[in-house]
């Protein structure tokens, strides 16, 4: 069976919220917590970072993850291995490549830091997380994904569709006049400070003169 296309699922999220309270009431309790719907395009174009190959013809396993950074932490600020060593997930999923989406439900339990009411959620799209040349991310963070009250009785939506494309920190999403949806970008290895170099040019000189 075909996943339908978020747009239509997050619509009928919310009619099923606000229709079905009264039922609610005579079935077992749900999981404690509001229900955030997160999802990419379906049928969508995407691709890898060389900006050819597509998620379906690529042969490296592909996950989203909703989540967030510890707080505080500024992702754009920061190197690759800062972001890896800060980041907080929610929930990950893989991308389905008969879909060629992600579409997932995630329960907020708690608006415990680091998911604290109305602050930023992000969406990271990755091939893999160690930081080297060959993996593949994709860091998005639009401004209305706001982490919502834990005690919401309605669900809230993160869709990658509403990105623009000053959203991405990270690769790209939903360019003018393209026909894709996303598209990876290279892990970018941070070079050497001018002060490292520096210091390890004064370490070999101190060697040299030992022997």
């Amino acid at each position: 069976m075909k996943t339908p296309p978020a747009s239509s699922w997050f619509i009928g999220m919310f009619l099923a919220a606000a229709s079905g309270m009264t039922l609610a009431q005579n079935l077992p309790a749900p999981e404690q917590g509001t229900q955030i719907g997160w999802a990419t395009e379906a049928f969508a174009t995407n691709y890898m970072a060389d900006g050819v190959t597509t998620f379906e013809e690529a042969s490296e396993s592909i996950r989203f993850e909703l989540g967030t950074f510890s707080p505080g932490f500024d992702p754009t600020t920061a190197t690759p291995d800062q972001w890896v060593a800060n980041w907080i997930v929610l929930q990950g999923a893989d991308y389905d490549l008969v879909d060629q989406q992600v579409i997932q439900t995630a329960t907020l339990s708690s608006n415990h830091s680091p998911f604290t009411q109305n602050t930023q959620a992000y969406i990271w799209g990755y091939t893999s997380k160690n930081v080297d040349p060959t993996s593949q991310w994709l860091l998005v963070a639009a401004p209305s994904w706001k982490w919502p009250s834990a005690n919401s009785p309605l669900p809230t939506t993160f869709s990658m569709s509403d990105a623009k494309p000053q959203d991405a920190i990270m690769g790209s999403v939903n360019p003018e006049n393209e026909a894709y949806h996303m598209q990876f970008e290279y892990v970018a290895i941070p070079e050497p400070s001018a002060a490292v170099l520096a210091c390890a040019a004064s370490v070999g000189l101190l060697l040299r003169r030992r022997r």
